[in-house]
């Protein structure tokens, strides 16, 4: 181990002072760091390098699309994502995979703020032609005009590919998007002359907004998003694995602690990155073999102080604020309830309170017929008896917390609750339950369970309740297969394991999933639907789908399409 106060010099002072203080042992030393993580080098370093770039799916996705649409030539192409998505190492790839290509050049333009036209045009004449042009003191007219030979050089005579790569496009003042936009109009009949890739913050929607001529040169127009928990673990894994040579890398994080990295950087790889390394480092402190959830959690709150993570001013934390609060006000009042019902009853104003909102409204006519009318004194035990038999029936029975209680005209809140078995995760259940385990939905689950402190922690038997999510508009028509149906979650849940092991026992080979589907519409109420995974664009191909289901005894479905029925998803239905 690393002695005690060596640890605290490396971690509270630059390196540059480490080595003033120990100069002839500083090699040692980094060496001894990375021994005692068995690796060769630094696994969170906060620079672009090109060997830690992980490959999450939309990252991939991007830079195919990316790769396709410049080598076809097609214009101009915009990524668009937050602070910290990746756009700045999306550049570096993207330059990467031309590198070897040799009918193809990129140039790169790191900074595009320009205080007049004639700058930005001399900067991109001096990458194109070299410095040598400064010399003519070229005006506004002959720089475009340099600019021009040059495409029409490399681009027809020498049928090269002209990359021009600029990052941080939200700087691009207004009379860079003209330019760029003039230079767009120098093409053949075939294709673009110059290929342009603008990596940009979401300031710059704003911008094409304001110029339509620009935007509609558009080829690609891709926003980036945070990452889901599962590419936040893959990637943790990843730099770890490309830090050493080992055939298996070290275990250096719990789950419960890559749960709570997850939560405080919500996906964001800049700050995945800057808490793994902060976290290592009270690890290598406290002399500790793994950063549980405590220590990154603790590093969180002292590193994300701005608003990011678990500050008091993050939605998430508001919104986790206000469930608490009224999970205690609940519990009062069912407290004092039962207080009240075991010592004397409940008082007649707050029963009335209480049974106001939930009384039919044939209930309130018999109020205001017995306010009208005079009661002889031998009716009234018997009237009273009767009252207080409508109100106990216009209570709602309160077996089931989230029974369907609202009227078939209201859309669901919530849609039910399931009590965790033994080898369940809340990641499973929300995968199950959304058929996605993305961000949105972990949120918005741990957000309506004020009792959940630590997801990964749960205890067999605790219950945890789903929110609705309502698509408040699907345009998409689709057809999908259902296998099953039920009324509640819980039953569906049940009912989708019996269904899974039926498609396993007829279809060994390649079985097809099941997912749940959850709609309401004002005929049925709240459903839930056991579908099949895919969903159809045409009724046929469904058709066809069904009738390869129907060989096997087993199982049986049928064809959903909701068109024209005023259906409204609660889970998302198309993946």
């Amino acid at each position: 181990m690393i002695p005690k106060i060596l640890r605290r010099q490396h971690i509270s002072f630059p390196v540059r002072w480490i080595s003033e203080i120990f100069p002839k042992k500083q090699k040692k030393t980094l060496m001894d760091y990375f021994k005692i993580l068995n690796l060769d080098k630094e696994p969170f370093s906060n620079s672009p390098d090109p060997a830690f770039f992980f490959q999450s799916r939309q990252h991939v996705v991007c830079l195919q699309k990316l790769e396709m649409s410049l080598r076809l030539r097609r214009g101009l192409n915009v990524v668009i994502g937050e602070v910290g998505t990746g756009k700045t190492t999306l550049c570096r790839q993207l330059i990467r995979l031309f590198a070897d290509d040799e009918t193809a050049e990129t140039h790169l333009i790191l900074d595009p703020f320009f205080s007049d036209p004639l700058k930005f045009l001399l900067t991109i004449a001096e990458m194109f032609e070299g410095p040598d042009i400064k010399a003519d003191g070229p005006d506004y007219w002959h720089l475009k005009e340099i600019i021009k030979q040059y495409l029409f050089r490399r681009g027809v005579e020498e049928n090269r590919t002209v990359i021009l790569i600029i990052d941080e496009g939200q700087k691009l003042p207004d009379f860079c998007l003209e330019i760029l936009r003039e230079l767009l109009n120098y093409e053949t009949n075939e294709y673009k002359l110059l290929q342009i890739a603008i990596f940009a913050q979401r300031e710059f929607d704003e911008m094409l907004r304001e110029r339509a001529n620009f935007a509609d040169r558009m080829d690609i127009y891709h926003a980036l998003e945070p990452m889901s928990f599962r590419d936040t673990r893959q990637m943790i894994r990843f730099r770890i694995q490309q830090s050493c040579d080992a055939a298996v890398p070290p275990a250096l994080f719990t789950y419960p602690g890559l749960w709570a990295i997850y939560r405080a950087t919500r996906g964001y790889p800049r700050k995945i990155v800057s808490l793994c390394h902060r976290a290592i480092l009270a690890m290598i402190i406290q002399n500790r073999s793994k950063v549980d959830w405590f220590i990154a959690r603790s590093c969180a709150q002292r590193g994300f102080s701005s608003g990011a993570g678990r500050g008091k001013h993050d939605p998430a934390f508001k919104a986790r604020r206000r469930s608490r609060f009224l999970a205690y006000v609940s519990i009062f009042l069912l407290w004092f309830t039962a207080l009240a019902v075991t010592f004397g009853g409940i008082p007649d104003r707050l029963k009335l309170l209480v049974t106001r909102p939930l009384r039919s409204q044939h209930t309130k006519e018999q109020v205001t017929v017995r306010q009208d009318t005079e009661i002889a004194p031998s009716e009234k035990n018997e009237q009273k008896t009767q009252r207080k038999s409508t109100e106990h029936e216009d209570c709602p029975k309160t077996n089931d917390v989230w029974g369907d209680i609202r009227p078939a005209s209201e859309i669901p809140k919530m849609l039910g609750q399931l009590t965790i078995k033994q080898g369940e995760t809340l990641e499973e259940l929300i995968h199950k339950v959304y058929g996605s385990s993305h961000m949105k939905y972990q949120e918005a689950v741990i957000a309506a369970n004020a009792h959940i402190e630590n997801p990964n922690r749960l205890s067999i038997g605790e219950r945890v309740v789903f929110p609705a999510m309502p698509l408040e508009s699907v345009q998409q028509d689709g057809w999908w297969l259902e296998l099953g149906s039920a009324d509640t979650l819980e039953a569906a849940m049940k009912s989708s394991g019996k269904i899974a092991s039926e498609l396993f026992r007829s279809f060994p080979d390649d079985p097809p999933g099941v997912r749940l589907l959850s709609y309401w519409n004002r005929q049925n109420g709240m459903k839930f639907a056991l579908i099949l995974e895919a969903y159809f664009s045409d009724e046929i191909s469904a058709r066809d789908r069904l009738n390869g289901l129907r060989t096997s005894p087993g199982l049986d479905g049928k064809i959903l399409s909701f068109r024209g029925e005023g259906t409204v998803f609660l889970t998302e239905p198309y993946f």
